[in-house]
């Protein structure tokens, strides 16, 4: 008896289900009736329901997108190239509503730009990192709205830790202010988040060295305010999020989706309410840090738990979100994992009225602990992970789980990207790829995947657009939203794993891939 594709199976009845039960086409799971037989509905909803996506490519090997922020009618991207000898470069682009190129701002030699962010009055706070410097690499760069450089300083050497958050186990400073590594498409250890004029920065960072001591490559990750006046930046309050640990990235060299990254990375946003929340994959090192610190876990926990993993795991990476008030006081922390996940990565954040929406991607096991693995093509005996891509939402408060929600179009799924919008979340990622089931191989590029999930939970539109992979990726790693339109940028014609390799860079080069729904 021939093997059933059981993942095509289950998408073909979920599709006749809502088929069913949806008046509007394009949606996932079920849909209030439409008004009239045009299907019209406000704002970024109907984009999705009667926009089409357009989108343009550029080639390899330019520039493709890592973030992207709409502000003011103009559209901010951070970008990154990588060429034949394997140099890579950034630049932030800014681009009036037409496309027209107002301005850009290109990293210099030696440095890596992080992350930005736009305030309200249109000017832009760059998080730099200087790679040749061993200590205080971190540089805060302030651009005017026409793109005039206002400041470049180093992040202050953090001088208001309280005592309670080294819990004997770090040094005074407890930071280097130094990454451990980058590469072309790492997002970076330094995020930025705007609190109005003002600024929050989270990082990871290399332990301090002792007086006297060899160097370390621990790590610990840290939360600081800054406000800005008379030109320049200044601490307000820093505290410790996790401390000492040993963390570490994917022994696997090929990071087509940014696994490689998502052990490490933070994440930071600004709730309406002035609340700070850090998000971060959630191993037992973190765990044994916080628990040695702050008490708000046993060791017994932190190494057997199910909510926690180990420090070297690529696959499954509980997530944790710890929330901060306005002055500082940490309020605590909540870890999650889905229920029967095999696999979970987290790969975005947003947080809005005290809730916090993840994004990215799972593996679910069945009720009796199977995976419904499938094949590559029809009558193919091999086996390819079922990805699913994951949107959840969680109270900052409790933790508690209000809505999930597995986006399931075929193929193998995920999330890199996310933004909350007056419609719902925005997310963006990649669709259409397989994954063998014995390592992190993939043996089919990925096409770009849209999708837009409403405030209750109850409806998941999904859109596909720009070419569909094959032999290379076309994926989307950022993702913003203005009133009834929708930007997303990523790269094109991006290296599979086994597409380069140490002796091939030209095979490891990429374009860029920038889709537009309204």
């Amino acid at each position: 008896m021939r093997v059933m594709d059981l993942r095509r199976t289950r998408s073909l009845l979920g599709a006749l289900l809502s088929f069913g039960a949806a008046a509007c086409h394009g949606t996932d799971g079920p849909a209030s009736p439409c008004e009239d037989a045009d299907c019209a509905v406000p704002g970024l909803t109907r984009a999705f329901e009667q926009g089409t996506p357009s989108s343009q490519t550029q080639p390899r090997a330019d520039f493709g997108g890592l973030k992207v922020r709409r502000a003011s009618g103009r559209t901010f991207a951070l970008e990154t190239t990588r060429d034949a000898e394997g140099r890579d470069t950034r630049r932030l682009t800014v681009a009036a509503s037409d496309g027209t190129r107002l301005w850009r701002f290109d990293a210099e030699a030696g440095d890596h730009l992080s992350d930005f962010t736009v305030h309200p009055s249109g000017e832009v706070t760059l998080g730099v990192e200087r790679t040749g410097a061993t200590a205080d690499a971190y540089d805060l760069v302030r651009l005017s709205a026409e793109g005039q450089v206002l400041s470049r300083r180093p992040l202050p050497t953090p001088a208001t830790v309280p005592g309670e958050d080294l819990g004997g186990t770090l040094p005074a400073p407890a930071f280097r202010m130094k990454s451990p590594w980058v590469h072309a498409l790492t997002d970076g250890w330094l995020r930025t988040e705007a609190r109005g004029e003002d600024v929050a920065v989270a990082f990871l960072s290399l332990v301090a060295i002792p007086e006297g001591g060899p160097a370390t490559q621990e790590l610990a990750s840290g939360l600081m305010t800054l406000q800005w006046m008379d030109g320049r930046y200044t601490e307000q309050w820093t505290r410790v999020v996790d401390g000492r640990h040993s963390t570490q990235p994917a022994a696997w060299a090929y990071d087509e989706f940014r696994w490689r990254e998502a052990a490490l990375r933070p994440l930071l946003a600004v709730d309406a309410d002035g609340r700070l929340v850090v998000g971060r994959t959630w191993n037992s090192s973190r765990c044994l840090a916080s628990s040695r610190t702050f008490n708000d876990f046993t060791s017994v926990h932190c190494r057997s738990g199910d909510d926690v993993t180990t420090p070297m795991d690529t696959e499954r990476q509980p997530f944790a979100v710890t929330t901060f008030t306005p002055v500082g006081t940490r309020i605590g922390t909540h870890v999650f994992v889905p229920a029967r996940a095999a696999e979970f990565v987290v790969f975005d954040m947003a947080v809005r009225d005290g809730e916090v929406a993840l994004a990215g991607t799972v593996v679910t096991e069945g009720p009796d602990g199977t995976i419904a693995w499938y094949p590559s093509a029809p009558d193919a005996q091999d086996r390819m992970t079922p990805y699913d891509g994951y949107l959840g939402v969680l109270s900052l408060d409790s933790g508690a789980l209000r809505f999930e929600h597995r986006v399931d179009t075929g193929r193998a799924d995920h999330f890199s990207a996310l933004r909350w919008t007056a419609a719902g979340w925005a997310a963006v990622g990649a669709s259409g790829w397989d994954r063998w089931y014995g390592g992190m191989s993939i043996s089919r590029g990925a096409g770009a995947l849209l999708a837009l999930a409403s405030h209750d939970g109850q409806t998941v539109r999904t859109r596909k657009a720009g070419p569909e992979g094959q032999g290379r990726h076309f994926h989307l790693l950022g993702v913003d939203a203005d009133g009834d339109s929708l930007v997303a940028v990523g790269l094109a014609e991006a290296p599979m794993t086994h597409s380069g390799d140490e002796g091939h860079p030209e095979a490891m080069t990429f374009g860029g891939l920038t889709v537009e729904l309204r």
